[in-house]
């Protein structure tokens, strides 16, 4: 390349070869003139390469002075017998000095995917004492005990939350002891405050009326499960009215019968006494969200 002093004007054949990252100024022989160095693309480029290449070389340098370290460790603390092996093995790990950078990396990577899929194997020679036991054993029951509490947390909430489903498939496997031990189950969670609910998609009133018996109101009617499953019966709230909103009746049907079978109804019959008789009266029953007794 060609460089021209700016003050004397003199031009310069210069090896590019020569020139480095660390050279900032060019000096003129002529008439001690400095000046900076501009570089050009093609000059930048080739420092590039010039730095890596010399990085790279002081990685591999590293590398080598690093296994031979190794290997001189390795013969001063091998015992006679095995003279012969640790030779050979020094001998291997010398040779990488004549090895690019790119075998060293590719060998470097294969060992460490040798040890990450091959499996530890223990010597037949070795024995195992009791305390390596009983750790093993101690970290096993660290682990086991608080899987259990949370496995039993899991079930016992699942169950609340689910409980109506519970019930439901419950009776449809074990109906006899289900029946036997509703109450209880019932009661408890009375006590506790978290009420059963009616399964409204289900169920469907049919046939509902009403008709005077002397002083007292007949309610007659079914209560019909359309699932596939026994669900639980609900309570009916029922509300008869005058031709202009009076309250002649209000009750809460609550059926002796705990579950309604798959496809099945629970007859009503219900009576209520009232003071007066209106030939004119309506009548309105629905079901109500929250079972109020387990009958």
């Amino acid at each position: 390349m060609l460089e021209k002093c700016l003050k004397c004007n003199t031009l310069f054949e210069v090896d590019e070869s020569l020139i480095t990252s660390k050279l900032k100024f060019f000096k003129c022989s002529v008439c001690d003139n400095e000046w900076s160095i501009i570089y050009n693309k093609d000059t930048e480029n080739k420092l590039s390469k010039n730095i890596s290449n010399e990085k790279l070389q002081k990685d591999l340098d590293a590398i080598r002075s690093e296994i031979e370290k190794k290997t001189n460790i390795l013969s001063n603390g091998v015992k006679a017998k095995s003279r012969e092996k640790v030779i050979k093995t020094k001998n291997q790990n010398y040779s990488t000095k004549k090895k690019s950078v790119a075998q060293i990396a590719e060998e470097i990577a294969e060992a460490s995917v040798k040890n990450k899929y091959t499996k530890p194997t223990r010597n037949k020679n070795q024995v195992v004492s009791k305390a390596d036991i009983k750790n093993f054993k101690k970290k096993n029951k660290s682990f086991v005990a608080p899987l259990i509490v949370f496995v039993c947390i899991l079930i016992i909430s699942s169950s609340v939350y689910f409980r109506n489903n519970v019930l439901s498939l419950s009776h449809y496997y074990f109906p006899d002891f289900v029946e036997n031990n509703f109450n209880k189950v019932f009661d408890l969670f009375k006590q506790v405050k978290i009420p059963f609910y009616a399964d409204l998609e289900n169920l469907e009133i049919e046939n509902f009326n009403a008709v005077y018996e002397d002083k007292s109101v007949k309610f007659f009617g079914n209560i019909k499960n359309n699932s596939k499953y026994p669900i639980l019966t609900p309570s009916l709230k029922v509300i008869m009215t005058t031709e202009d909103g009076k309250i002649l009746a209000e009750t809460v049907i609550k059926s002796t019968q705990p579950f309604i079978l798959s496809n099945n109804f629970v007859k009503i019959n219900q009576l209520i006494l009232t003071n007066q008789r209106h030939n004119n009266a309506s009548i309105s029953a629905t079901i109500m969200k929250e079972i109020k007794s387990s009958g």
